[in-house]
């Protein structure tokens, strides 16, 4: 046995001995609980069972006073003692540990928002069937491990507020928590949320995750149709009232941000919406266009594409290519159509919708392939 791995059981062994005496079971049950696979850590280093305890003595806010501890299973200043089983409570500490990680904790200055009974609660759905039940104080509990942000709410309360990111935590609410409503989108979807749950399954059938999961640079891409729209919200307009929705739609991830006008209408083609909001969104776009220099004309999301061989008319064989492409509004198609037959090479682009007609105008100046649309008031 290496050193590393004997510095590492020692460290195993002297944990379940802490553990056993603090917890009241035996040392065999606890070093069981120390070892398994569910505990190990997968968003980061394990945490000591020896850490877990000191917590409750030091913490700053919910470690124990001169009357003793402030924290018990009900949550902050509770007064009844913890109950263990002396089977499970370290690996589902462990485990709520690794859930509150995979959460962006709010910076420094920005009030926690997400309250411990909430966060129990979507614990209890992300970690099933591993663990069915979270207590409110052991949620607490795992947070003050991770010194994650925690205030008191105004009035006092068995709970507090946990400072992780509130985006994050609710679209993993409503992912995971029956009848919630899901989430259409994922641009608040923590990183780790597919890496965690997958390690999770995989540990639960007795395998050691080898591999560990390592968290990427954040990289915002350019959306300066998408800042630009928001910014739109407090015009008293059509306009205005339409960036008030979509702002609200990306807010809730019902719909992804938009970050070019293409986007905003294929967003268009994915969620209900009313004749004036669309008119709202081309009245938006063609404002956009009008304004900024990063303005583009627009390409609409391909339908289908075709390619058929044709006998020609008499200078020989060819193929007409056609691709179909959903118009703006979604009632009909732009058609590019192409003959490539020997003395017959001909390359057209329509628009088949009255309405889209009325409303676009090509782009003068390009080839068929690349067309591009622009509002006709733009």
């Amino acid at each position: 046995m290496s050193t590393n791995n004997h510095e590492y059981r020692r460290d195993l062994q002297q944990d379940a001995r802490a553990w056993a005496r603090f917890t009241d079971t035996n040392y065999t049950a606890a070093l069981r609980q120390m070892t398994s696979p569910l505990a190990q850590g997968f968003l980061g280093a394990r945490v000591g069972a020896r850490d877990l305890i000191a917590v409750l003595e030091d913490h700053p806010l919910v470690g124990a006073d001169d009357d003793g501890p402030l924290l018990s299973d009900n949550g902050f200043y509770a007064d009844e003692p913890w109950v263990f089983n002396g089977k499970t409570d370290y690996i589902e500490l462990a485990m709520i540990i690794d859930m509150l990680r995979m959460f962006t904790p709010t910076p420094p200055g920005e009030e926690p928002e997400v309250s411990s009974y909430t966060l129990k609660h979507t614990a209890e759905s992300f970690l099933a069937p591993h663990c069915t039940y979270v207590s409110n104080g052991r949620m607490i509990w795992a947070a003050a491990a991770l010194d994650l942000p925690m205030v008191e709410p105004d009035g006092g309360s068995l709970n507090l507020l946990i400072g992780v990111a509130e985006r994050e935590h609710d679209y993993v609410s409503r992912t995971v928590r029956d009848g919630h409503r899901r989430p259409q989108a994922h641009h608040f979807r923590p990183e780790a949320f597919i890496y965690l749950t997958s390690a999770l399954d995989c540990a639960a059938a007795g395998e050691f995750i080898d591999s560990r999961w390592v968290q990427r640079t954040p990289v915002r891409e350019a959306a300066h149709f998408h800042d630009w729209l928001v910014l739109q919200s407090s015009r008293n307009d059509p306009i205005g009232d339409f960036a008030v929705d979509y702002t609200a739609g990306v807010h809730d991830s019902d719909h992804r941000a938009a970050r070019t006008p293409d986007e905003l209408l294929s967003i268009l083609y994915d969620v209900s919406h009313s004749p004036e909001a669309y008119d709202a969104a081309v009245r938006a776009i063609a404002d956009w266009m009008s304004t900024s220099p990063l303005a583009a004309p627009i390409r609409t999301d391909r339908l289908r594409s075709d390619s058929h061989d044709v006998a020609g008319w008499g200078a020989g064989a060819g193929t007409v290519e056609r691709d179909e492409f959903r118009c703006p509004c979604g009632d009909g198609a732009i058609i590019e159509e192409h003959e490539n037959v020997p003395g017959f090479r001909e390359h057209n682009v329509w628009l088949d919708c009255d309405k889209c007609r009325a409303e676009w105008r090509f782009v003068d100046g390009r080839s068929a392939r690349q067309w591009g649309l622009v509002p006709a008031t733009a």
